[in-house]
């Protein structure tokens, strides 16, 4: 469990939020994967030809860079690294 979830909670509060975070890895695996179902849909419809001739491109590319961004740091707070 990241830090990101311990922080700004009472001390006698992290030892149940560890307990219900580790009791809930069904929910969080299947999170993750769609989660990482949508960061695939948005590379695909990055990568589609049709999108190059937009004239806003560089701005299109840039926010699809940073939905996947976003996503991922969501993953990371759903996976235990321990």
């Amino acid at each position: 469990m990241k830090t990101e979830w311990k922080n700004g909670i009472e001390a006698d509060a992290v030892d149940e939020l560890r307990g219900l975070f580790k009791s809930s890895l069904i929910i969080r695996k299947r999170l993750v994967e769609i989660l990482e179902g949508k960061i695939e849909t948005v590379r695909t419809d990055a990568r589609k030809k049709v999108n190059y001739d937009k004239a806003h491109w560089p701005a299109y590319v840039a926010d699809a860079l940073g939905y996947e961004r976003a996503l991922e740091e969501v993953i990371s707070l759903l996976t235990d690294p321990e």
